[in-house]
């Protein structure tokens, strides 16, 4: 194994420190914590494969015109 040494500020040490469970070494606290970070928009990647995003589309589209007929009933009824 080849071994590797890192600068860190105190503040990411004291932050790893206290992320370490159990006896853990800072090399598997470090292995543990980025296999189980995934970036966040990763997480949703395939999320809606299978779905209807046309049908989704379609929806939020009608959503919006009705929002925005309501905006312009308002601004009439409150003379805006």
């Amino acid at each position: 194994m080849v071994i590797k040494s890192l600068t860190i500020t105190e503040d990411a040490y004291n932050r790893l420190k206290a992320m370490k469970m159990g006896n853990e070494s800072f090399s598997e606290a470090i292995v543990r914590i980025s296999n189980n970070k995934v970036g966040a928009a990763a997480k949703f990647f395939g999320a809606f494969k299978g779905t209807d995003t046309e049908g989704f589309k379609r929806r939020i589209k009608e959503r919006r015109d009705e929002i925005e007929r309501e905006v312009v009933q308002r601004r009439k009824r409150f003379h805006l």
